[in-house]
């Protein structure tokens, strides 16, 4: 009996003992300070900061403009991330003309709000590099100026997974690494940032890139590259096509033995170069960097394309003495009376033969822009009147390009090289622009000859290419 109240007891006592620590019964006693009065601290943990990382935006002058061709996030010194893929994370792009258009009767036809496709992921050290498909993200904005514009970007970058991160020895600092990304919409491009960019007072603004050598290289750009509402850019005609940047190639730089290269841009329109007196000021501008960078006259080459190939011809007929050698790409002579020049008349290309200038002419077969019998077929006739003419069909090694037949004369000095096109009025052209190291087949404009000429790719028949054509007359 006394062993059966002694089990009763004990249940009572452990039954009361976890209803108090339930709150059901008395209240516990108060837990011991033990810290000194004045010191207490409270237990909290501040929630961290994410990192601020900085990208910086790369561009790449593509054979139809600059485009923000890439993205490269720096992570710090000694420090790098791991598991990065292309859907790591979501840059979205904006280009905006707005700003510069406000007041304007002008509107953009290039502004863009888009995500950005990325098609491949670099990670070195502390550098992630995420590659983007350069059929997007232009630089710049064609307007209804009918000129191209350099467009306010904004690149926003969002990370959609965690990334492990690491210190340069391999230590593991997170495994569920996440941060904010900062970008100051800037470009950096290796080839453009060669030229200096040269403002002339009541003059003709140009970019110039100096070789160190004796030659020089004067590149005229096409109607849509001349400044607008003078805003003063200097900058349309270096990043609409290649027309100015290849020049200053590795490839180019090579084949000329060194050439600085001086590219101009037209205050509105080279078609105005009579009415505002842009053929003395280019003549200027050109001996004035000739005495300044020691350049010898007699190594000069001349080239432009469209309405850049107009100004090219007006630049020969009015200083025939100027210049070593010419490339001439789709000459846009039939359309100038129209757009505020003037198409030269025969007596005057008959003055370009009696310069002596050598010229190698570049368009497609036909040109939905200028008429190629009025325009390079044109020219090429009254230099080769009188000369037996050679006919050599070029079928090209990629056969995403188009092919081509050269004419010339029997000396070499005038040459023309017409590019087939398709039964859609276009050019075919070999492509990477998602950057897969796979070309592809790209269709332009049956105007977009120069892109050929650009890519050193019109060939005579003894196999000579265009530059190197050229680059015999610089010796």
């Amino acid at each position: 009996m006394k062993r059966k109240l002694w089990a009763v007891l004990l249940a009572w006592a452990m039954a009361a003992s976890l209803l108090a620590g339930c709150g059901g019964g008395q209240e516990p006693p108060e837990p011991e300070d033990t810290q000194e009065p004045g010191n207490h601290t409270e237990q909290t943990q501040e929630p961290q900061t994410p990192d601020s990382i900085p990208c910086q935006l790369v561009g790449t002058v593509t054979d139809a403009g600059e485009v923000v061709s890439a993205l490269v996030i720096d992570y710090g010194a000694s420090r790098k991330v791991t598991g990065v893929d292309n859907g790591t994370f979501t840059v979205h792009a904006t280009a905006s003309t707005q700003d510069f258009l406000a007041g304007t009767d002008l509107e953009s036809y290039g502004d863009y709000d888009i995500d950005r496709t990325i098609v491949k992921t670099e990670t070195e050290g502390q550098r992630v590099t995420l590659f983007f498909d350069e059929t997007e993200g232009a630089v710049l904005a064609y307007t209804s100026g009918a000129r191209n514009y350099p467009a306010a970007l904004t690149y926003t970058i969002t990370q959609n997974a965690p990334l492990t991160l690491t210190a340069a020895d391999g230590t593991v600092l997170s495994e569920d690494y996440t941060a904010e990304y900062t970008c100051d919409n800037t470009v950096a491009d290796p080839e453009t940032a060669q030229f200096a960019s040269v403002i002339v007072e009541d003059g003709i603004n140009y970019r110039f890139y100096d070789a160190g050598t004796d030659k020089l290289v004067v590149w005229f750009h096409g109607n849509g590259e001349g400044d607008l509402l003078h805003s003063g850019n200097n900058a349309a005609q270096m990043l609409a096509n290649r027309g100015t940047v290849a020049w200053a190639s590795a490839e180019f730089q090579d084949i000329l033995g060194g050439a600085s290269v001086m590219a101009f841009q037209a205050p509105d329109t080279w078609y105005y170069a009579q009415r505002d007196g842009l053929l003395d000021k280019a003549a200027e501008e050109i001996l004035d960097v000739v005495d300044r960078y020691d350049i010898d006259p007699g190594k000069i080459l001349v080239s432009g394309c469209s309405a850049g190939g107009y100004m090219t011809t007006r630049m020969i007929i009015a200083h025939p003495d100027l210049f070593a050698a010419a490339i001439i790409n789709c000459p846009a002579y039939d359309v100038a009376s129209d757009r505020g020049g003037e198409t030269p008349t025969d007596a005057e290309l008959e003055a370009v033969r009696d310069s002596g200038v050598p010229i190698w002419l570049v368009q497609g077969e036909t040109d939905s822009v200028v008429a190629t019998a009025e325009c390079s077929r044109r020219l090429f006739n009254i230099l080769a009147d009188g000369y037996d003419l050679t006919e050599t069909a070029i079928d090209q090694e990629l056969e995403q390009n188009s092919d081509f037949i050269t004419y010339e004369t029997d000396d070499g000095t005038y040459k023309l090289s017409l590019y087939d096109t398709t039964e859609e009025d276009q050019l075919r052209f070999a492509e990477d622009y998602d950057q897969d190291g796979v070309m592809t087949e790209v269709r332009y404009s049956s105007h977009w000859s120069w892109i050929y000429s650009l890519k050193n790719n019109p060939q005579a028949a003894d196999g000579t290419h265009i530059v190197n054509w050229a680059a015999g007359y610089l010796k």
